[in-house]
């Protein structure tokens, strides 16, 4: 199978669980982007350019999956221009110094990444209720948090989001619902830093970039439209076991290379 047809099948599936679970589809679409190829005959991508992938995909399901949870009344724009312009230039500071990092390295950090946004998913917590209007978070403790996604989330590729959502929820006491949504807005502004960063150091394939690109703006509102009528809870769930089990197995790549 050519790689243009593995990455528009990768891109769908990730693009529909972006705008379900507001992950931003990178934790889903890296596996995939590392093990699918092999698996269909096509060629291995290199770790670098799978990242860059992933963070277009980002952008794009960020864009489409904001607009559609605006539209139900779940993301909270004081906490998107809170979060957003500082991950934002995390983002692209992580981006650009990927360039020279290991693979290894990467693997490890989109791992912990995972893995810690897995836990937290799993912790048992009351969210304080209240609407996206109306919802309120310690600022400094916001702003720290989207320091350290968004670097760390440029670095990988996949704009933390995942993480937002665990950290909007755990530590900030958001609302699932509304942290799912919240956080795809904080996303779009990691997300466009990064791709800045990813394609000033040539870490983006463009033909495979747009064929990802335009998977996402078919799946993502599908999605999206599916979130709505799914309890938050169950969400959170099917999140944490999707984030679980990709970072045990980009775990056993970084650690034995297979």
């Amino acid at each position: 199978m050519p790689d243009e047809a593995v990455a528009a099948l990768s891109g769908l599936v990730a693009s529909f669980l972006s705008g379900l679970l507001g992950i931003g589809g990178g934790l889903v679409l890296t596996p995939l982007l590392l093990y699918l190829p092999p698996l269909l005959g096509a060629s291995a991508l290199p770790v670098k350019i799978v990242t860059g992938l992933t963070i277009v995909q980002a952008m794009s399901g960020s864009i489409l999956g904001t607009i559609r949870h605006r539209r139900y009344g779940n993301v909270s724009m004081r906490i998107v221009w809170l979060m957003g312009p500082t991950s934002a230039a995390a983002s692209l500071v992580g981006a650009l110094v990927s360039r020279d990092t290991p693979d290894r390295v990467l693997l490890l950090i989109f791992a912990v990444l995972a893995l810690a946004g897995a836990v937290m998913l799993l912790l048992p917590v009351t969210p304080r209720p209240g609407t996206a209007s109306d919802v309120e978070v310690n600022r400094p403790l916001a702003v720290a948090l989207a320091l350290l996604i968004g670097f760390f989330g440029g670095m990988v590729g996949i704009a933390g989001i995942a993480f937002v959502i665990a950290a909007l929820v755990y530590l900030l006491r958001v609302p699932p619902r509304i942290a799912i949504g919240t956080s795809l807005g904080v996303g779009l502004f990691a997300a466009v830093a990064g791709i800045v960063g990813k394609a000033a150091t040539a870490q983006i394939d463009p033909p495979l970039a747009a064929i990802v690109f335009v998977a996402a703006l078919v799946a993502s509102p599908a999605g999206a439209a599916v979130s709505v009528r799914t309890q938050p809870r169950l969400l959170l769930a099917i999140l944490a076991a999707v984030v679980a089990a990709a970072a045990i197995r980009i775990v056993i790549t970084a650690l034995t290379g297979q």
